[in-house]
């Protein structure tokens, strides 16, 4: 594989990344969203799971009810991290950009 198709596999996985970014940060902002995720999921029903800790549960109910509220925790995350991902994918793709011109221009000088 030369280094030019190595650079546009780059520029590739990092536009799919951004693109992701990009679709978190539509879905994310949308009303549906909102209701359901944000004020249902991450509020109403982690505050939900969190009172029945103090009932009086067998160890096995306690541990679905910690693995629920796991959950809640990692969708947040993942959410986070598909943002943070995408945001650092416009500075690579920049750079994987300029590398690709200098590979090209280089090709064309030889």
């Amino acid at each position: 594989m030369t280094d030019l198709e190595q650079v546009e596999i780059q520029i590739e996985m990092a536009s799919k990344l951004r693109k992701m970014r990009d679709n978190c940060v539509k879905l994310t902002a949308s009303k549906t969203w909102k209701d359901i995720i944000d004020d249902g999921y991450f509020k109403e029903e982690a505050a939900r799971l969190v009172m029945a800790k103090s009932a009086a549960l067998n160890p096995e109910q306690m541990k679905l009810i910690d693995n629920m509220i796991f959950g809640i925790g990692a969708l947040a995350n993942y959410i986070e991290s598909v943002m943070r991902r995408g945001a650092e994918m416009d500075q690579a793709i920049g750079e994987h950009e300029e590398t690709r011109e200098e590979i090209l221009a280089e090709e064309v000088a030889a």
